[in-house]
Formats: structure tokens, C-alpha cells, sequence
């Protein structure tokens, strides 16, 4: 591979001024076409300890936000985009955790339904996915709401709210609902149906409805966004934001591996009223790489800077099966300090998971950690393979630089811009303020121009081909 290709509209050209500043944007998942690109294909599976402490892990999450939102910060709305997943040791080691964090643990726990969980999940030996994931923990919620709100109104409000009779009537309805017992036992059954699933999701509608209407009645003076976040809709955000435990956020650039494909000029070129940028690739050790200029963000402190440095092209997999992320293992975005104390043991410390021993063996663990992320990131459906896709990726920007557009530009060298292509419906009027910008750039810094073509139909060869384009009028 010689060369790649990227489509761009004239307007964007333009407007963002891409060509005087020899620039690529980089894209965030949400800005790509295909509403799968930030899919994560998890599964869960490990021992009793590792569901253990994701349990433990969900509790401790929702009693720090219910603090939060009731004691700490009153006044603010939640972040559900970005919840507080990770975790530090001054945090784990913090008296109250210690004491009061303990309390809500072992009362969770001292269910024995709820005890049994971890262990059916375990023997079971099933690769959970995110979806069964999250039937569990919407089965296990309300449960574990009651018992945080109870203790803290308990040790923060000095009020026993089992006082009031609506309240200790929905608290028993909670604990003696038999639609946990019934969701794992379905889960771990192996083959179930959807009408199933429906069902259960029914169940557990009926049951959040139920407490929240009592739970609204109790709060009919206050605003009751951080109650319905934390009592209802907390089990989905937990699955939506868990993953950044494993892989940092990644932003991409996309090119294509031709110029020929008339569905690509009409999706990112304005229906050929657009442009083909045509850019040189380096071949070394069967890897393809660009030189871009590019913000890097140190992990150990918040200064980014933009830095020259090869990039290496991937090839997107086009495939109906997404790869297999095991969450257990994959805890990249953690030190280990915080699996070994908190993540991967039990309560007291005394005890691993055997799931910590994949991160044992630190090469070989990093080298499949980062393979399976560029895996995940350039896997896309079989109906997108017409593309021919090509991606750069950028995976070193951490929140909340990763925000920041003007971090996700980077600069390409000139001499790496072979050749512009413009589309059959370029005006030429357009073509002219193209060439000049590029002239223009040209005589600055003494370097010779790419080169130019026009995109034709051939009859011949029955595909779109490329002239020289004709610049006698500019």
C-alpha cells in the first residue's frame, strides 16, 4: 500500500481551513456514521471473588453518589456521563469507608440470596455479556438503594426511616422479591428466549414504578433529578460508564484504500462537490504508518503538548461477530495496586481472584491488552466493507483534554500530500481557491505542489478514473 485516500466536502475544507493548516481531525466515536463504533463487546467471567467485587464496586459507586447528592453537594445534578468510577487508595483507605462503607456491605450481603449470586455466577463458568450484566444489577438494585438510603438517613439525619409505615412496607417488598432468585436462575440456565427477557424487564418496571411513586411522595418538596437517577436509572449508567475502567476514550481518522468509490464521494465529498486528499504512507516491517503531528497526553499529569511522531494504519475488519473483551482482565486503565486492594479481592484483603493472575506476566498482558483494543476499534459490519476503511487512531488523550476539538487536530507533513483529487461537480471557481491556497502554501515555504487531478467516468474501464487536471486558468 502505497497510498490512502480521504474524502472531504469543500465546505469543511474551507470553513475549517484544513488545507492551509495541514490538518486531519480526529473524530469521536458519537461524530462517525456507524452507531456501533464505541461498542464494547464485554463479557464477565471469573470466580466468586471477582463478582463479588463488582457487586462490591456497584455499592460502592452508588453509595458515593447518593452522599453526594444528599449530604455534600445538595444542590448539584449528577454527571451521568461521567460517573466517578475509578477508585484511589487514600479513597479505600478513608475511615468512613472503613466503617461506614463496611456497614452497607455486609447488610447487602448478609442476604442470602444475594449471597448466593457471586457463586451461582462463578460455577456457572459463562461468559456474561453487558446485557445479562445489567438484568442482574437491575434485579439487586432496589434492594441495595433501600440499604444505603436507610443507613444514611440513619447516620447523617439521625432518623430511623423504618418509622414510617410506607416506607418499611416497600423496604419488605423489596428484600422478599423473588425476581432476583428467578433472573439468575434464567441466566445461568444457558438458553432462554425474549419473551423471557421482556418479562423480566416488565417485572422489574412494575417493581421501580411501584417505588417510585413512594419514593417521589417522600421528596415532593425537592428536585427529584438526583433521586431518579440514583433510585431508578442508575443500573443502565453503571454499564454505560463501567467500560472506561477498561480502555481510555479513542478518537479516529478515517481514510479509504481508493479513490473509486463513487458511494464514499457521495456520503463525505457532497456527492463529488468535494475533494480527494491523496496522502504517501511509509511501509516498514509489513506496517504502514503516516508522520502526523499530534497532542499527546502524559498519564501522570495533566500537560498535553503536539508532538511529530509515526502513526500506524490499521485496516478495519468487516465482520458480524465483534471481539470478546473479558472484563476481569482488562482492567487496563487501573494501576494494579488499586486490583490488588480493591478490584480483584475480597473484602478484607485476605483473598484473590485468580483473574489477577493474568496481570502477572506484564508483557504479554499489554501486548493482548492493546491488540484487543485496536481489534474493538476497527471492527465494523459487513454492511459497511464497501469503504475499504483504513484508520489512524488516538487512544493517549485522557477527559477532559479528550474534549477539547483543538486536541484532536493533528498536522500532516506537506510532502506527504501526493495529490488532490477533485469530484465531477467541483465548481470552477472552487478548484481555483484549492490550487491557490495550495500555491500559495507552496512559494512560503519554497517546496513544490502536489499534484492535481479531475475525476472522470471512464466507458472503458466502467469505474471513475483521473486526468491531470487542467490549471491553465488559475
Amino acid at each position: 500500500m502505497d497510498f490512502l485516500y480521504r474524502y472531504r466536502s469543500i465546505d469543511k475544507l474551507f470553513e475549517y481551513k484544513e488545507l492551509e493548516n495541514l490538518e486531519i481531525y480526529f473524530a469521536k466515536p458519537d461524530e462517525l456514521n456507524d452507531q456501533m463504533e464505541d461498542y464494547m463487546n464485554i463479557v464477565w467471567q471469573g470466580d466468586e471473588i471477582a463478582f463479588q467485587c463488582l457487586f462490591k464496586h456497584y455499592l460502592y459507586l452508588l453509595t458515593h453518589l447518593y452522599y453526594e447528592a444528599s449530604i455534600r453537594n445538595r444542590d448539584k445534578r449528577l454527571d451521568i456521563e461521567h460517573l466517578p468510577v475509578f477508585l484511589a487508595i487514600d479513597i479505600l483507605n478513608a475511615p468512613e469507608i472503613k466503617t461506614f462503607f463496611k456497614e452497607i456491605y455486609f447488610e447487602f450481603f448478609s442476604s442470602q440470596s444475594i449471597a448466593e449470586i457471586p457463586k451461582k455466577l462463578a460455577q456457572s463458568n459463562k461468559k456474561f455479556t453487558a446485557g445479562e450484566i445489567l438484568l442482574i444489577l437491575k434485579s439487586i438494585h432496589l434492594y441495595a438503594y433501600y440499604i444505603i438510603d436507610s443507613n444514611i438517613k440513619k447516620i447523617f439525619y439521625r432518623i430511623n426511616p423504618f418509622q414510617s409505615k410506607e416506607y418499611s412496607e416497600s423496604y419488605r417488598e423489596v428484600k422478599n422479591w423473588d425476581g432476583c432468585s428467578k433472573t439468575i436462575n434464567l441466566l445461568i440456565g444457558g438458553l432462554y428466549y425474549r419473551e423471557q427477557i421482556v418479562n423480566q424487564f416488565s417485572n422489574f418496571s412494575t417493581q421501580y414504578q411501584i417505588n417510585k411513586a413512594m419514593v417521589n411522595n417522600l421528596h415532593q418538596d425537592k428536585d427529584t433529578y438526583n433521586i431518579n437517577i440514583l433510585s431508578f436509572d442508575f443500573p443502565d449508567l453503571y454499564i454505560k460508564n463501567i467500560k472506561k475502567l477498561l480502555y481510555n476514550s479513542f478518537c479516529v481518522a478515517c481514510f479509504s484504500a481508493t479513490f473509486q468509490n463513487e458511494p464514499m464521494w457521495a456520503h463525505y465529498a457532497n456527492n463529488e462537490n468535494g475533494i480527494c486528499l491523496r496522502y504517501k504512507i511509509k511501509n516498514e516491517n509489513n506496517k504502514s504508518f503516516i508522520n502526523l503531528n499530534s497532542a499527546y497526553g502524559d498519564n501522570r499529569s495533566d500537560k498535553i503538548e503536539k508532538i511529530y511522531r509515526n502513526h500506524e494504519i490499521f485496516a478495519v475488519n468487516y465482520s458480524d461477530v465483534y471481539p470478546e473483551i473479558d472484563f476481569f482482565t482488562s482492567l487496563g486503565c487501573l494501576p494494579k495496586k488499586i486490583l490488588e486492594d480493591f478490584w480483584l479481592t475480597n473484602y478484607d484483603r485476605t483473598e484473590f481472584s485468580s483473574c489477577l493472575k493474568k496481570y502477572d506476566n506484564h508483557n504479554e498482558w499489554y501486548y493482548n491488552y492493546h491488540k484487543k483494543a485496536t481489534e474493538y476499534i476497527c471492527t465494523k459490519s459487513k454492511n459497511w466493507e464497501y469503504e475499504q476503511e483504513y484508520r489512524i487512531i488516538l487512544r493517549e488523550l485522557l477527559y477532559p483534554a479528550y474534549e477539547e476539538k483543538q486536541n484532536r487536530l493533528a498536522n500532516y507533513k506537506f510532502e506527504d500530500l501526493d495529490a488532490i483529487i477533485f469530484g465531477r461537480k467541483v465548481s470552477i471557481e472552487d478548484k481555483r481557491k484549492v490550487v491557490w491556497i495550495i500555491n500559495k502554501y507552496c512559494m512560503e515555504n519554497n517546496v513544490k505542489p502536489c499534484n492535481f487531478y479531475d475525476l472522470y467516468y471512464s466507458t472503458i474501464s466502467k469505474r471513475l478514473e483521473l486526468k491531470p487536471y487542467n490549471n491553465f486558468y488559475t
